[in-house]
């Protein structure tokens, strides 16, 4: 009977032993899942370098809710551009504006500025480009394919990239610079002024560039409202989008797309 007892005591320990194990070993299996997480889900760190003087043209759309993706007809037609001073140009068909953002790691805001309120047509997506825009939290890169991710349900705006050359001709690019107006003048056809700056000089431009104030161009002063090129005076601040084809005169004359007051 003794033998009895020792020999079940023995398989009762035996079994507690095996069980201990068994749960240590469950244990371990878990933190390693655990740590394998954290590492997939780190943050990504995006550089300015990475995105910034590139005009990025908005290819696509992911939604999650309802799960689908769309494709942009006119990439061409909604652009952003990032500056290295933390400022961002951007196109929406037929408007133009700027702003300001902020890049800390993974996470980015867009902070709105001027803006163009031109009628683009009913079949713009204008209005759905700088609505999402506006609601932009975060970037990553996937393929050269600039992503920016929209608030905390999972969709995505998709964007490819057109490089900015100052020695392209294309009419799709827009150049801007910073300056004091210097001068007024009354051109052949239209008014033009000399935007002066130690950004104007820094590139190269030493006497400034003569800019043309055409029936095109925009002029919006620091609320986004419009602006009478009849008021322009020298000594303004203001900001001037151009297209990149400039004159070989000294100095080089240039079209004003957009002025934006400061």
């Amino acid at each position: 009977m003794r033998n009895t007892r020792k020999i079940l005591t023995l398989l009762f320990i035996c079994v507690l032993a095996t069980a201990t194990l068994l749960v240590s070993g469950c244990t371990e299996t878990v933190d390693d899942s655990g740590d394998m997480n954290n590492e997939e889900m780190g943050t990504e760190i995006i550089s300015i370098n990475d995105v910034a003087n590139i005009e990025w043209q908005w290819s696509g759309l992911i939604e999650t809710e309802p799960a689908s993706q769309s494709v942009v007809p006119d990439p061409q037609s909604y652009t952003i551009v990032f500056n290295p001073d933390e400022t961002y140009s951007i196109k929406a068909d037929c408007n133009v504006g700027s702003g300001s953002y902020t890049l800390e790691g993974s996470d980015l805001t867009l902070l709105p500025g001027p803006m163009t309120l031109a009628y683009c047509g009913s079949d713009s997506l204008d209005t759905q480009y700088l609505s999402l825009l506006s609601n932009v939290t975060t970037v990553s890169m996937d393929n050269d394919q600039l992503v920016l991710g929209i608030g905390k349900n999972g969709d995505r705006m998709l964007f490819v990239k057109e490089e900015i050359s100052s020695d392209s001709n294309e009419e799709s690019e827009t150049l801007s610079f910073n300056g004091t107006i210097s001068s007024l003048e009354d051109g052949d056809s239209y008014p033009m002024f000399l935007l002066e700056s130690e950004e104007i000089s820094s590139s190269g431009y030493t006497e400034g560039i003569k800019f043309v104030i055409s029936e095109e161009t925009v002029i919006v002063d620091p609320n986004g409202g419009l602006f009478d090129s009849e008021n322009l005076k020298e000594g303004m601040n203001v900001r001037v989008f151009f297209g990149p084809a400039l004159t070989r005169s000294i100095p080089p004359i240039g079209q004003a797309e957009l002025i934006q007051m400061k």
